[in-house]
């Protein structure tokens, strides 16, 4: 298959990737209207700025996670030295978008991209590619720090507890490179705290 249709995302996501619906069947995941908008506002400001800084405020059952989990996931198995982290503000959540990570791997046609040789509950690591996806969960302060990651994907941002030294220490870890990316998202929690100042 011709590589440029493969890097392009939205034909890659509604070929490959699945998703499990509301009624519990697993159907290719075909973006809606506000996922179409959100990539392409993240798109707009790479070409432009050569790097993608987001805070999206969201509404609830926009699909929101869920592209910016196969966004990234794609960017991992389609480049070269890719390193992923995700970090949710707590661990049913941490499980539940790894687990939709997990699904968009396994139900990859056989030879599409590498098989993963670390694939555990919050790790897929590729090294044939040297890239990698990783997931946490916002408690110890000290989460996510001591690495170098090209795409961070905050979610539920306005729940995490130390939210200003987790975002301190990650910001630190993705630096200031291009093609790298930090989506903060989440639904609203009052004012004040660290998402809301953002």
């Amino acid at each position: 298959m011709d590589l440029n249709k493969l890097r392009d995302f939205k034909f890659f996501s509604e070929t490959f990737f699945k998703i499990r619906t509301k009624t519990g069947s697993v159907d290719p995941f075909v973006l809606n209207r506000a996922q179409i908008y959100i990539d392409a506002r993240l798109d707009a400001q790479l070409k432009e700025t050569g790097k993608v800084r987001a805070i999206i405020l969201k509404g609830r059952q926009q699909g929101v996670s869920t592209l910016v989990q196969a966004r990234y996931f794609h960017k991992t198995i389609t480049n070269r030295g890719i390193k992923t982290f995700i970090l949710t503000h707590e661990g049913q959540a941490t499980k539940n978008l790894f687990e939709m990570t997990k699904r968009y791997y396994e139900y990859l046609p056989k030879g599409l991209c590498p098989k993963a040789e670390k694939d555990n509950q919050k790790e897929l690591k590729f090294n044939s590619l040297d890239s990698g996806y990783a997931i946490g969960t916002a408690g110890a302060k000290g989460t996510g720090r001591s690495q170098t990651v090209q795409l961070l994907h905050g979610s539920e941002v306005a729940f995490w507890p130390n939210a200003a030294e987790h975002a301190q220490g990650l910001f630190q870890a993705v630096g200031d490179q291009d093609n790298t990316e930090i989506i903060l998202e989440s639904t609203a929690n009052g004012i004040g705290n660290f998402f809301h100042s953002s």
